[in-house]
């Protein structure tokens, strides 16, 4: 077993549980983080359990992972289809790193995201004002991030009616999803878009000019 591997676990059983609660008892300065953590890898298949170590997490009284915490949260009730429940997390989250602005969380393009996907029309104007303001442009240098922000950015424009804004932000994220390399020399595949088939990256497509599509696809026929 690898150093990390104790608390990344994608299963969780009673077995698994013992030995990563064995590990955990031993930690004494990394345990809200393995907590939270360990968390984030059971969102979406043990969802219940992600949530009870987030609650174990915010037990701790540690403040140094709140929105990353929150971001985990928000994920396992997501899967659970609570929704409303899943936005307003997201949202604390967010205030949480207004006010502490050197911790942030994928929240900031998680919430946008969400959002533009479920096409939760009132909450767009905060949406846009999160991707307006919470990214600077070192932030854009990962391929996988600009593909997020122009394809949330092109999807609320559509549902605005914004027919042309929303063409050109799809068309930026496409471009975005095409590059194969990150910027850093020695991790090319860190941030790279891994697959656009999902409904969010479908409709981009279609947003984009059918003329354009094709060469898209063809580009994207890899991902």
């Amino acid at each position: 077993m690898k150093r990390d591997d104790w608390y990344r676990n994608t299963s969780w059983d009673d077995v698994t549980e013992a030995a990563f609660r064995a590990k955990l008892s031993r930690s004494r300065t990394s345990r809200p983080q393995y907590l939270r953590i360990q968390a984030s890898y059971l969102t979406e298949a043990f969802p219940d359990t992600a949530l009870q170590l987030i609650e174990e997490y915010f037990d701790t009284g540690d403040e140094f992972d709140v929105p990353n915490a929150l971001c985990a949260r928000a994920e396992a009730n997501l899967t659970l289809g609570r929704k409303a429940e899943a936005v307003g997390v997201y949202k604390q989250a967010l205030d949480w790193e207004e006010a502490h602005p050197l911790h942030i969380s994928t929240a900031r393009i998680d919430f946008p995201k969400l959002m533009a996907s479920a096409r939760l029309s009132s909450e767009y104007d905060y949406a846009l004002d999160v991707l307006a303001k919470r990214f600077s442009p070192m932030d854009h240098q990962f391929p996988s991030t600009r593909y997020l922000w122009n394809g949330c950015c092109a999807l609320i424009a559509h549902e605005q009616g914004q027919v042309v804004e929303a063409r050109k932000f799809a068309e930026q994220a496409m471009r975005a999803a095409m590059e194969n390399e990150s910027p850093f020399r020695y991790h090319r595949t860190v941030g790279v878009v891994r697959d656009t088939s999902d409904d969010f990256g479908l409709r981009i497509k279609h947003i984009v000019k059918p003329s354009r599509v094709r060469s898209f696809l063809r580009l994207l026929s890899g991902k």
